[in-house]
């Protein structure tokens, strides 16, 4: 089977830390390339580690932070590096591979801006206004987990030690909810499919695929 990608698509996989968003990505990226191999597509993520915004996202992250800067802890800080460190990133990457015809895949975009910086204390609507300027992915694939089986995941795959994010459930539990809620306000625009993240990796992998080619019909 063959895809005719006339133009670069711009095809985002979303979710919960512990949904499978990066294996999800990686696999679609090896799908589409399997497709095409004369538009081999872009695999990227978001926070990047490109430039001072993203690479501060992910000492942050990673908590390697001195005593002082842990007081520097505002919904707003973290929602505008992560707004800076997207148009960096769709600046640099998205846009220019998308305008030669080649398909971008990120690991992760707005959505998640408006379901974490929303449970850290900020407004839907004005994280949402943030990003008014920014192009629409032409697809969003919404991985969507309970906390109790991302918590799981998170716990038995990896290696490293739980991140920012991952290390109060009562976060995650609002993350999850503001998820739903940014879908429900964007989802019309955004292109946003909802993929039941707990199914097996095959099939999730079918049905994303399928949503895929009807990018290209």
């Amino acid at each position: 089977m063959s895809l005719k990608m006339s133009r670069g698509k711009f095809i985002v996989v979303e979710g919960l830390d512990g949904s499978g968003s990066t294996t999800q990505a990686i696999n679609l990226a090896s799908y589409l390339f399997n497709s095409n191999k004369a538009n081999a597509p872009v695999l990227t993520r978001e926070p990047t580690s490109l430039n001072p915004y993203g690479q501060e996202i992910r000492r942050r992250l990673e908590n390697r932070l001195l005593s002082y800067e842990k007081q520097i802890d505002s919904f707003q800080y973290w929602a505008d590096l992560f707004v800076n460190d997207r148009k960096w990133h769709l600046d640099n990457v998205v846009i220019p591979n998308c305008n030669i015809g080649l398909p971008v895949i990120s690991d992760r975009h707005m959505l998640s801006t408006l379901a974490y910086q929303s449970a850290q204390g900020g407004e839907m609507e004005k994280l949402i206004e943030m990003h008014q300027r920014f192009i629409t992915p032409d697809l969003t694939l919404f991985l969507s987990v309970p906390v109790d089986v991302a918590l799981e995941r998170i716990k038995h795959d990896r290696k490293s030690p739980p991140e920012y994010f991952e290390k109060k459930r009562n976060f995650m539990e609002r993350t999850f909810r503001n998820y739903n809620k940014a879908i429900d306000l964007v989802g019309d625009v955004q292109n946003i499919i909802v993929i039941d993240g707990t199914l097996p990796i095959k099939n999730i992998e079918k049905l994303i695929q399928k949503e895929v080619k009807h990018l290209y019909i």
